[in-house]
């Protein structure tokens, strides 16, 4: 607010053309000599804050502004319950959010119009009130309605885009004038000497904070030059903006401007082997984002389906490339372009119900709506989500990465007693059943879970009879020592935290202990596989085992690590890009 009542500081952004301050003036329905500085603003962490008082006559396409001046009406949305509205990139085509729900109408390039119904909210909300709402969550959501001006939209002439359902478009709803700035200009973006640190010592993103420049002027998703302090150039990243995350880097300066569609055809043909495996292995990880260049997306192959997932905004300006090139690029791999499942996994404002599951074509699914698949021999159903299309999850019953551990385990698996903590849907079960274990526990408190592990022993033919389902908490599992005899192996592969009954599970507490009692149940020889995914934990889950280990009491003959399959590669420095940090370790 600013000092007088009644006056407010508004935040926009300039469309992608030059404009006289006149001429915005003008746009803010504020013609005239008479009237407070235009000024900078900047969008940090904490929200909008007002710049620099703006000196020059002509404005920058794509900049970043702030008034303070008293409201104006016609800025205002319409007071209807059914509205018309044109906005940005939207992750999400349809879906619902307290007191209204929508579905996309209309695409045009990077501009959507949204149809609103908020006629179910509540009859003592009033229309204008609810119109409101509506354009509070959308800037919540990253995608102000175009011309919204009071919530950090883009200033167009004509102004807000938003009108009631019933009423018939104006010959300027759709803007003539260029929204955003074309591909071809790349503004250069100042950031910190602490971010030319990270990216200096491979880290591939760009976090906002004080000192950085505006992010804004280009849709999510387009590059922008990245300057450090003195004017060095850092390379090209692209626009981001989820969760405090400014950018992504897409290249280094000097390096080669890879396109899309190359970036997709390294990525595949790093997984040449596993192409060549399909008969046996057709489930596996096809680009693995920032590692393989393509950074906030990753892809699978899922049987007979690719599996496109959407992990930060900057890859809403790839999805469409990437698709495109991943189909031509499998076709000869699997007798043709195959269907396409997408997934948006971003944050959602709270209280959304959005649609973030949906295939671009007709999957081959079974009668329970999943897919069957297969690993090394080995075959497992797998949800591919389409039951629960409001729920984006990043699983879907058989993790890929663990792939290469599953292989350990089965290879050391003959004739030996085995127990399966946090068993899921009992993949690694299925690996030691298959390498002809004499005995093996799934331990999950899903119920249907361990249902999926035993339907899973019986479509890979396995013989069921050493199989143990058992629906309990690990801890306890292991305090009651079940059978009494001692493992020859277990595997330790925990969420990050859930719920379990009234003890409640976190990796970053329980872990430890859990490990100690793993370590008193193992027989000599023995050996114990555990995996974790925290990425803000204090120490590596390396030193974390040696000391529970050491507490145990026992001989440790060897710990190795244990890490992702290698179509899961790494990036050094980007500790976020891995996930899960695994160790083996065996018993004297």
């Amino acid at each position: 607010m600013g000092d007088n009542p009644g006056v407010s500081w508004l935040y926009f952004r300039m469309p992608g053309v030059a404009l006289r301050q006149d001429e915005v003036w003008r746009r803010l329905g504020r013609p005239g000599a008479k009237k407070r500085p235009l000024c900078g603003a900047r969008l940090g962490p904490d929200g909008w804050t007002p710049g620099e008082i703006v000196e020059q006559a002509t404005l920058v396409a794509g900049c970043a502004l702030s008034a303070e001046l008293r409201p104006v009406r016609w800025l205002r949305p319409p007071e209807a319950t059914h509205l018309r509205l044109l906005c940005g990139p939207l992750p999400w085509p349809e879906g619902e959010a307290p007191g209204f729900r929508f579905h996309t109408v209309e695409v045009r390039g990077d501009l959507r119009e949204l149809e609103v119904d908020a006629t179910a909210s509540p009859e003592s909300e009033s229309p204008a009130w609810l119109a409101g709402r509506v354009l509070d969550w959308l800037a919540a959501a990253g995608s102000p309605a175009l011309g919204d001006v009071r919530r950090g939209g883009v200033l167009l002439r004509d102004g807000l885009r938003v009108r009631a359902a019933a009423e018939d478009a104006p010959d300027a709803w759709w803007p003539e004038e260029p929204v955003y700035l074309p591909d071809d200009a790349l503004p250069e973006v100042r950031v910190s000497a602490a971010t030319e640190r990270t990216l200096r010592g491979g880290h591939p993103w760009v976090r906002a904070d004080r000192e950085i420049g505006d992010f804004g002027c280009v849709r999510v998703g387009r590059l922008v030059t990245l300057r450090g302090p003195g004017g060095r150039d850092l390379g090209c990243a692209r626009t981001d903006g989820e969760e405090g995350l400014a950018a992504r880097l897409w290249s280094l300066p000097g390096g080669p401007e890879q396109s899309v569609a190359a970036r997709v055809e390294r990525a595949l043909a790093r997984r040449a082997a596993l192409h060549a495996e399909q008969a046996e292995t057709d489930i596996y990880r096809l680009i693995h984002g920032e590692a393989d260049g393509l950074p906030g997306l990753a892809a699978d192959r899922v049987g007979a389906v690719l599996r496109v997932i959407v992990q930060g905004r900057a890859a809403l300006a790839l999805v469409g490339e990437v698709i495109a090139a991943l189909r031509e690029g499998m076709a000869p791999i699997m007798d043709g372009p195959p269907p396409v499942l997408e997934i948006v996994n971003l944050r959602r404002p709270k209280g959304s119900r959005l649609l973030a599951v949906r295939p671009h074509q007709a999957l081959p699914l079974d009668p329970a709506g999943g897919l069957v698949v297969r690993e090394a021999g080995l075959h497992y159903w797998v949800d591919p989500g389409l039951n629960e299309p409001m729920r984006p999850r990043p699983g879907m019953g058989l993790f890929p990465d663990q792939r290469e551990n599953r292989s350990r385990v089965r290879a050391s698996a003959q004739g030996g007693r085995f127990a399966n903590l946090f068993a899921h849907t009992g993949a690694f079960s299925l690996a030691l059943l298959a390498g002809g274990a004499e005995e093996v526990w799934s331990v999950d408190l899903s119920a249907a879970y361990l249902r999926q592990a035993e339907a899973n022993i019986a479509l890979s033919g396995l013989d069921p009879s050493p199989h143990h389902a058992r629906r309990c908490d690990a801890r306890r599992f292991l305090e009651e020592g079940e059978g009494g005899a001692r493992f020859d192996g277990i595997v330790v592969d925990p969420p990050t935290a859930a719920a379990a009954g009234r003890r409640f599970w976190s990796v970053r507490r329980d872990l430890g202990p859990l490990l100690e009692s793993a370590w008193r149940q193992l027989a000599p020889g023995g050996w114990l596989l555990v995996t974790r995914n925290d990425r803000g934990a204090r120490i590596s889950l390396a030193r974390l085992a040696a000391e529970a280990v050491e507490r145990a009491g026992g001989q440790l003959e060897a710990a190795l690590e244990a890490p992702p399959s290698l179509d899961f590669p790494r990036l050094e420095g980007f500790p976020e890009g891995e996930t899960f940090e695994g160790q083996l370790l065996r018993k004297e």
